[in-house]
């Protein structure tokens, strides 16, 4: 974009007004007065202003500063809430959050978000209020370029709210324990029952052709009398 340089700084504060600046550059050159190309000879001259300009949505752009940490709390919904909050506070926003709860009442929320740098420490201070904060690990993205605005680049944050649960699972506390042996009994039980019914049906013909046999050998001998 050329400029004329008496309008240079109202159009170049307008462009910084449309979002953040990443890259800024301005060149000033001087040409003939009517001429084209770079003169810097020529008799009449007159400057003017060359404006390099790149525009990207925000979500595209690489994070200044990455860091991933967990929290421990009893209340993980009610405290995933209030980081969004935090965040928000700091100039932040959530990109993404999902929550689960398994049987043993362990839950977990995983919430990643992006704050400028410049917020960045205010927010980690404010993550305290939440928790207990554990495992916290922080990768940064140097960058040669002088002209980047450091202030302003986006830092996110990996962040897992997460609870211990039942300390004993309802699979290995006491009522459980008394529940498998009551059952293993009562299987037990039920085994025996059915070894017995097989057996009594096994020796049943037997014990009734016995019976039987001896009732005709006495019967036979009283009617020779």
């Amino acid at each position: 974009m050329l400029i004329a340089p008496e309008e240079s700084e109202s159009v170049i504060g307008r462009v910084k007004g449309l979002g953040r600046v990443n890259n800024f550059q301005t060149q000033t050159q001087r040409i003939a007065q009517g001429g084209s190309g770079m003169s810097e000879n020529a008799t009449t001259k007159r400057d003017k202003v060359e404006l390099n300009i790149s525009i990207s949505r925000e979500e595209q752009e690489q994070a200044f500063q990455q860091t991933s940490l967990r929290i421990r709390t009893p209340s993980v919904d009610e405290k995933a809430k209030e980081l969004r909050a935090l965040a928000e506070k700091q100039g932040g926003r959530i990109r993404s959050s999902n929550f689960s709860r398994d049987p043993n009442g362990h839950a977990v929320a995983n919430v990643s978000l992006r704050v400028p740098i410049k917020n960045y420490p205010a927010l980690m201070q404010s993550l305290d209020s939440l928790g207990k904060v554990e495992n916290v690990s922080v990768q940064r993205q140097d960058r040669t370029d002088a002209q980047t605005d450091e202030a302003n680049a986006p830092a996110d944050v990996s962040i897992q709210v997460y609870s211990q649960g039942n300390i004993v699972s309802q699979e290995s506390g006491l009522i459980a324990t008394l529940r498998r042996t009551l059952a293993q009994s009562a299987g037990a039980i039920m085994w025996s029952l059915r070894m017995i019914g097989v057996a009594i049906a096994f020796l049943a013909p037997w014990v009734i052709g016995i019976v039987g046999g001896i009732w005709i050998v006495r019967r036979a001998m009283r009617a020779k009398r």
